[in-house]
């Protein structure tokens, strides 16, 4: 269990949300657009290339950014992983040229030789382990990544040691995907301004950041990079946080690539001459959250109420367009498989877990049957650079209100939603969107969603949600062990949300990525893991003119 793929990330702007070969040749295929031409890929370098980002990055530091994907998205062209982590399952090197685990709570990192930061500083051991320790330590954002952290340590010339506090089996993933080394020296230097435009992390990527403002970043591709080159020399992050702002920018080619931010708009990005959109499914889960602490939702009715006024199918069509399917619980099947026993295992047990379709009269009857007959009034927080939250809002505020429930719809920023997020302020009813759960592994997001030990600031139980069961329980889906054992104590959380409705699972969204004409990605689709940890960038090809 311990190389199994699992990764948490924290909520993010991925078109309603969010692995290659680096090596892959310019030459070894062909993209088809969806007009269905074929274009050639060239191995020419691209002078420029502008991608238009979907929110302001909150800072450059991805370990203390409130949107550690955005902030990832390009600074881990800057400053690099250790390891990148393939579709399979298994761990491609990066930084760290070999990564073995004597033990369930050992994981020690070899690193490469001749590796320079941009300022040509050697990197060192000490970096690596400064950098570990600043990912996986509140309170950096992503310590929420990385389960069981205990030390970082220095065991040889390029060896770093990492120990953990239990055998977790999501360990090695998990700082595979949060943590990007940077130059310790300079950060250290810099402590109370690291992140911000005027420290920004010095790493050893194939980028350095030579310009950064309100309006977006410049990266240049620099010389003495230990790695292959990435084809682009310039590239532009320009911030438009309107999808159809970005649409029209991309029409008149001073946009060539977005992640798209309202899927439902796909079919017209499509239309764009030379555009091709990239989609592929992205476990991007997306719930409705509500604080089992605070009236009116500490009451279980209430909240199978709000759950049966839930229109999911309907949410399906007018908020992503189809593109996302519906849960038929916390987490979809293939991200229980590795303890089920496969997905036919999986999606059967899914199958039989209580079904909370859409029924206004259930929901009467569960309002009725609870503390708040009457009805009550809330608010409902959409982020407004990622519409279907907005669609949703509008949707529950309808319906609730035919129960006497009065809904407050109130748009906020993604950056402020997030903030909240991180610091364990969001109360009432949430819209929770982008929790991605790539791999096999329950621990990945259902074992930090509920629980005692998930309830504060940089984690992920927005619900404040645990019972003797969940107690019980989570330890066991959170530390390695037989497969069985497992799985019975995943069926049990799964059965408690389902139960208790902490939670109100709505659909994993597709993750689209419009690429514009001239270009295309020299593996042939585009991945919210490219997107994650920076391939995006370095599998881009210029195609040859018709």
């Amino acid at each position: 269990m311990l190389n199994r793929r699992s990764r948490r990330t924290a909520p993010t702007v991925l078109g309603g949300l969010l692995l290659m070969s680096l090596t892959a040749t310019a030459c070894a295929g062909t993209d088809t657009t969806d007009d269905g031409a074929a274009a050639k890929l060239t191995d020419d370098d691209i002078p420029t290339f502008t991608f238009a980002l979907p929110s302001q990055p909150p800072g450059y530091d991805k370990a203390t950014s409130t949107q550690p994907v955005v902030t990832g998205s390009f600074m881990s062209l800057v400053t690099e992983p250790l390891e990148r982590v393939a579709p399979n399952g298994s761990y491609i090197p990066a930084l760290a040229e070999k990564v073995v685990q004597p033990d369930s709570r050992t994981i020690v990192y070899k690193l490469r030789s001749g590796v320079k930061f941009s300022d040509g500083e050697p990197l060192t051991a000490e970096d690596v382990a400064w950098s570990l320790t600043h990912t996986a330590t509140p309170p950096a954002q992503t310590s929420a990544s990385v389960r069981g952290f205990s030390s970082a340590k220095v065991t040889g010339d390029l060896e770093v040691t990492v120990k953990l506090s239990a055998a977790i089996p999501t360990a090695r993933a998990g700082l595979a995907g949060a943590t990007l080394v940077q130059e310790k020296k300079f950060a250290t230097a810099h402590a109370s301004k690291l992140g911000t435009s005027a420290a920004i992390p010095v790493g050893t990527g194939p980028y350095e950041v030579t310009s950064a403002n309100a309006s977006g970043v410049t990266l240049t591709r620099r010389d003495g990079y230990w790695g292959s080159k990435p084809k682009v020399k310039k590239l532009n992050l320009k911030v438009i946080t309107d999808d159809n702002s970005a649409q029209l920018a991309m029409r008149s080619g001073d946009v060539d690539m977005r992640v798209l931010t309202n899927v439902k708009s796909a079919p017209q990005w499509r239309a764009v001459p030379g555009t091709h959109v990239y989609s592929a499914a992205s476990d991007a889960v997306n719930f409705l959250a509500m604080d089992v602490t605070k009236a009116p939702f500490d009451d279980v009715h209430v909240r199978r109420a709000v759950a049966y006024a839930t229109d999911i199918p309907g949410l399906v069509k007018a908020a992503w367009g189809g593109e996302a399917t519906p849960l038929k619980g916390f987490l979809p099947a293939k991200n229980l498989a590795g303890v089920a026993g496969g997905n036919e295992a999986a999606q059967r047990f899914l199958d039989s877990l209580p079904s909370q379709a859409i029924d206004l009269k259930k929901a009467k009857a569960e309002l009725v049957k609870s503390g708040h007959a009457d009805g009550f009034s809330t608010t409902i927080e959409y982020i407004d650079a990622v519409p279907a939250t907005k669609a949703l809002a509008l949707s529950l505020q309808q319906n609730l209100k035919t129960l006497g429930i009065d809904v407050t719809v109130k748009s906020v920023t993604l950056n402020a939603w997030s903030a909240k997020f991180y610091e364990h302020k969001l109360t009432g009813i949430s819209l929770a969107f982008g929790f991605t759960t790539s791999g096999t592994d329950p621990a990945s997001l259902l074992g930090s969603a509920v629980g005692k030990e998930n309830i504060g600031p940089q984690k992920v139980n927005i619900a404040n949600f645990t019972t003797p069961e969940v107690e019980k329980s989570l330890p066991v889906v959170n530390t390695a062990g037989t497969d069985a054992t497992r799985w019975d104590a995943t069926q049990t959380l799964l059965t408690q949300i389902a139960d208790q409705v902490p939670y109100v699972p709505l659909a994993a969204q597709d993750f689209l990525m419009a690429v514009g004409k001239g270009f295309a990605s020299s593996t042939g689709k585009v991945t919210v893991d490219d997107y994650f940890d920076g391939r995006w960038a370095l599998n881009l090809r210029a195609t040859q003119a018709k």
